[in-house]
């Protein structure tokens, strides 16, 4: 349900664009504040044509002399969000540019898997399974391990998600997990590849996990999930034996998610897919509040890849003129 009623003539617009993004499962009620700002101003400024000019946007994104920097930031990418969705609807809209890096506070870059760091750790993660211990014993625990890190690569989940399946959170028929409790209070279903459903179907039977409660990666005890903590440890074991570098900015668990978000932004910009209409739902299948995380990626994934920067261009800036 919406928040607010808005008054405009953009209002139809308005409407529509609030309530694709619920659909995709956004909270984005900030957001329609900041829509029913424009709105206040559309009113006032008299305008008669559903059209977003330079001149509204600049007006609307100003920074007031009595609000944090943030407030602006934050119209400007709800402005960037409703331009792109305008002109998807064939209507007239200017696409602010994207801020410069460190507008939102966010210094840190992401670490990037290589193919052949991928490789080489997935190939050392299958050996030690298979490799016993000092004591000349296997470890039926391990088995764990390859299965966890291919479905953070595979699917992009944090690893909190990944860790708090249950087997009522699986349905294999479908081929999709069922995501509860995510960060930003968030709920979605993702689908997964048929290769990993297969590998965990398998771990599955074979560890003999069927009360639909019980957690697939167990921790401790029955009642407990494998802690987030422990799978650190290992895969900080995994590096060493991969040969992966782990310095301070080095590979993180969590750049499993990095990686699989720029490699499939890489691969939708070079298969010439509309990166536009695809946008709202790779953000919705992350689990991100808004866009603008997701828009960090595709920017990412144009400095990595040169070559596929004049088609990320057109996501962030349009194809329209300035009016």
């Amino acid at each position: 349900m919406m928040k607010y009623k808005y008054q405009s003539i953009f209002k139809d617009v308005f409407n529509s664009f609030v309530e694709e993004k619920h659909n995709l499962g956004f909270d984005y009620k900030t957001e329609e504040y900041k829509l029913k700002q424009l709105d206040e101003l559309i009113i006032k400024e008299k305008i008669l044509e559903i059209k977003l000019t330079k001149d509204l946007i600049e007006k609307y994104i100003a920074k007031r002399s009595f609000e944090k920097k943030i407030n602006s930031i934050n119209r400007i990418g709800v402005a960037r969000e409703l331009a792109k969705f305008m002109i998807r609807k064939g209507y007239k809209a200017y696409v602010l540019p994207p801020l410069p890096r460190g507008s939102y506070n966010r210094e840190f870059v992401p670490y990037i898997f290589s193919d052949d760091e991928l490789r080489r750790l997935f190939l050392s993660i299958d050996e030690w399974v298979k490799t016993p211990s000092l004591d000349g014993q296997y470890y039926n625990q391990r088995k764990k391990y390859p299965i966890i890190l291919r479905i953070l690569y595979s699917t992009g989940m944090r690893l909190n998600e990944v860790l708090s399946l249950r087997v009522k959170d699986i349905d294999f028929d479908k081929g999709t997990f069922t995501i509860l409790k995510a960060k930003n209070q968030s709920e979605r279903i993702i689908p997964i590849h048929e290769n990993v459903l297969k590998i965990l179907k398998n771990y599955i039977n074979e560890e003999k996990i069927y009360l639909n409660d019980e957690y697939i990666f167990k921790g401790h005890s029955r009642h407990s999930h494998l802690s987030k903590s422990t799978v650190d440890q290992y895969f900080q074991k995994f590096l060493r034996m991969a040969d992966i570098p782990h310095p301070k900015d080095g590979p993180r668990i969590h750049s499993f998610r990095h990686t699989f978000c720029v490699h499939r932004l890489k691969i939708w910009v070079t298969e010439g897919r509309d990166i536009n209409s695809l946008f709202p739902y790779l953000c919705a299948y992350m689990g991100h509040a808004d866009t603008r995380s997701t828009e960090y990626y595709l920017r990412l994934t144009a400095d990595l890849y040169p070559d596929i920067v004049v088609k990320a261009e057109k996501h962030f800036f349009g194809e329209n003129d300035d009016e």
